[in-house]
């Protein structure tokens, strides 16, 4: 009977692998997965409940979300400009690569090029391709573009300029108000951009000391913020305004164009430029920005190498330990407080 219960079972996992298409089924009864019999489409199909994401697998929203838009970057590539996946050559691939150059930064350029590599060698293994053409995918060899020193008077200033990026006249001050709140919350607290937009008012917390806030970062890790006094300040009022004016949202940084929604991070982004033309800054700055500003006022201020990498979710402490290089003058590293109090 429990021979039976797992039997089933494993048949339900089964048709959840395969999206219960008989043909994807059966092509995973040899010693080998047999792709001969498939589309492009059902080529990657597999791929994807195979490869990246086995039903036993657990990957986070974000990573889902990436391996997402790399593969459909590599699908359409593959269905407009060669003659299909199975007449791959090695000038696809180089051309492949000529655009993922063209179009993204090293970093997003080396994350597709990883995704067509690793597609490939799949391929390959499974005896679709006679050479294994990811041997060919190189990544591009390209200076990285010059940081732009941080100006902590300017970024500061930025932040306060938020609240002028509002061109609309209907419930103009919340809206304000909300603006102002997220420009705090880039400047006083290292979020990146994904975490600021999932934060909701629940995430907001009080213990003896201090207000702080509860962030799900990368891997689905939570770390614990502390927050200014201002920012905490910010915080409240906008509530409160909402409950006056009756917009019922969970997010602090609420969208006004879908209810119930929060902002998208083209909208963030927007806002953040807007705000540097306000301060008639010479470049336009990421919201990344603020967190890099963040991390080095703390270590500026003395902060712990360790304590910074846990306050601000980093995996390796070598990413904090790059922030340094912006800093002149290490001394005097005993005493922690949050910048921009």
């Amino acid at each position: 009977m429990e021979i039976k219960k797992k039997q089933q079972a494993f048949e339900v996992a089964l048709r959840e692998l395969t999206g219960a298409n008989p043909k994807l089924a059966e092509a995973l009864k040899k010693d080998h997965i047999d792709l001969d019999t498939l589309t492009d489409i059902e080529v990657i199909e597999l791929f994807w409940a195979t490869e990246l994401f086995p039903i036993y697998a657990d990957k986070s929203p974000h990573t889902r979300r990436a391996y997402k838009q790399d593969l459909e970057f590599v699908l359409s590539f593959v269905m407009t400009k060669t003659e299909g996946l199975k007449r791959l050559t090695v000038l696809d691939i180089h051309r492949y690569l000529f655009d993922v150059n063209e179009q993204y930064s090293p970093r997003t350029a080396q994350r597709k090029n990883n995704m067509l590599k690793r597609l490939l060698t799949y391929l390959h293994i499974n005896q679709y391709h006679q050479h294994n053409l990811a041997f060919h995918v190189k990544n591009q060899k390209r200076p990285e573009p010059l940081r732009r020193e941080v100006d902590f008077e300017e970024i500061e200033r930025i932040a306060e300029s938020f609240r002028y990026t509002v061109q609309r006249a209907q419930k103009k001050e919340l809206i304000e108000l909300r603006n102002e709140t997220i420009g705090y919350l880039l400047l006083t607290t290292g979020m990146r951009a994904s975490e600021l937009l999932s934060v909701k008012f629940n995430n907001v917390k009080r213990n003896q000391h201090t207000f702080y806030i509860e962030v799900k970062g990368k891997r689905d890790k939570w770390r614990r913020i502390p927050l200014t006094e201002k920012t905490s300040h910010l915080i409240n009022r906008l509530q409160t305004l909402m409950m006056i004016e009756e917009v019922d949202t969970l997010y602090i940084a609420f969208s006004t164009k879908k209810s119930g929604k929060a902002l998208t991070y083209e909208a963030l982004r927007l806002m953040t430029h807007k705000a540097v033309e306000v301060v008639a800054a010479k470049n336009s700055n990421p919201p990344h920005w603020f967190r890099r500003a963040y991390i080095t006022k703390l270590l500026a201020n003395g902060s712990p190498l360790i304590g910074v990498m846990q306050l601000v979710g980093h995996n390796s402490i070598n990413t904090t330990n790059a922030y340094l290089q912006s800093l002149n003058e290490l001394s005097n590293l005993h005493v922690t407080n949050l910048p921009f109090e």
